[in-house]
């Protein structure tokens, strides 16, 4: 595989903003990445036959311009402890590591089969240095006792009912930013999620950039209070009001 696809993929794809992606991330981590994602696609199941040819332009370049805009709107630094839910095989999380000045990242899915592989890759040495700001969890996010300043999620549970899911796991003061597609959730039950989840919402941020791969947007939620009594719910009750909010 060519050296620094990765970098030459985003100069094509993302002129506009390549100059400061360029001063901000590790290429060499990120195409080591891309590499591994390649050779154990088939073991880990990450991506369907569709979308295998297209790792780099649908998910890596994708999540990467999420990451750029968390640290760019400044909720992202050496000192950030984050947490990315529902990973998988570390997406979006794995990319924050790829920035030279990373976060403190834990990566969380209560299933093994795709997140064991990338941390048995980290554990190798095989990804440029990754293992002394990564650590692993094999859990559902309501499991996790620990808070963090950060949280992100990428398509694990519909919005808004993610923000449910993951009330515990934000610090009071910090934010859970969810990386979304197509505005296609109700607004009313949005609010109401939020409210009884104890998050406001601060900002909104466009992903104009990513247009070449559809809607994109971030949603900027801040914590304001700890859930209200009886939340987060069992995930069966979750699930259920999820599937019948969204058709």
């Amino acid at each position: 595989m060519t050296e620094n696809l990765a970098r030459e993929k985003a100069s094509l794809l993302l002129p506009q903003i390549f100059e400061t992606l360029d001063s901000l991330f590790d290429w060499k981590k990120i195409d080591l990445y891309h590499q591994f994602l390649i050779r154990e696609n088939e073991k880990g199941g990450f991506f369907s036959k569709n979308d295998s040819a297209l790792i780099l332009d649908r998910h890596i370049i994708d999540c990467l311009v999420f990451v750029f805009k968390l640290k760019e709107h400044g909720f992202v630094s050496r000192e950030t402890n984050l947490a990315d839910v529902g990973t998988g095989p570390g997406l979006p999380g794995f990319l924050f590591l790829c920035l030279k000045e990373s976060p403190k990242l834990t990566l969380i899915d209560s299933q093994k089969r795709k997140l064991f592989l990338l941390e048995e890759e980290v554990r190798k040495g095989n990804l440029s240095g990754a293992n002394d700001r990564i650590s692993f969890e094999y859990m559902r996010a309501e499991e996790e006792k620990r808070k963090f300043d950060l949280v992100t999620s990428r398509a694990v549970v519909p919005y808004p009912f993610i923000v449910e899911v993951i009330s515990n796991l934000v610090k009071k003061g910090g934010y859970f930013c969810p990386f979304l597609g197509q505005r296609n959730f109700d607004e009313k039950t949005e609010a109401r999620v939020l409210k009884y989840s104890g998050f406001r919402i601060k900002k909104e941020i466009e992903l104009l950039e990513l247009e070449f791969v559809g809607k994109r947007h971030i949603k900027i939620l801040q914590k304001d209070s700890e859930p209200n009594l009886g939340y987060p719910r069992l995930w069966k009750d979750i699930s259920k009001e999820s599937k019948v909010s969204n058709g």
